[in-house]
């Protein structure tokens, strides 16, 4: 695994998780929606065994769980990629990549807060690369 790559885990499990969050907000709103009676006639031999929405409670429970189990894997990727950033002997280039791959901010965020242009940022991250690669 290249430096990019290395760094780059965090952001990819970020990305990864927020879209979980979202299908887990989708989950939950349609467990609120409520069925609408069949007026056809129908015969059973038995009573439902469950209530109608006990399939999305359990469908929320096991998205929270995969959702919980990649949050403590991104906390430890992070803490990993946090400790490698110390190593650096360079103060702004721990600030750009500690913002970038630890705080997973944009590019122009980051820019506004190490008071640089965008164009600065992204050229002096490419050198950042280029140097650890060495």
């Amino acid at each position: 695994m290249d430096i990019k790559e290395f760094l780059g885990q965090a952001l990819h499990l970020d990305s990864v998780i927020n879209s979980e969050v979202a299908e887990l907000d989708r989950l939950r709103k349609l467990s609120m929606k409520i069925g609408s009676s069949r007026l056809d006639e129908r015969v059973t031999h038995s009573a439902p065994n469950e209530a109608p929405f006990a399939k999305w409670v359990e469908s929320i429970v096991d998205k929270e769980r995969e959702i919980n189990e990649k949050i403590d894997k991104l906390v430890a990727v992070k803490l990993s990629i946090s400790n490698f950033i110390d190593s650096i002997d360079n103060h702004e280039w721990q600030c750009l990549l500690r913002n970038r791959y630890v705080l997973c901010m944009s590019w122009p965020n980051i820019a506004v807060a190490m008071n640089y242009s965008l164009s600065t940022v992204q050229r002096l991250h490419k050198k950042i690369l280029r140097n650890l690669e060495n």
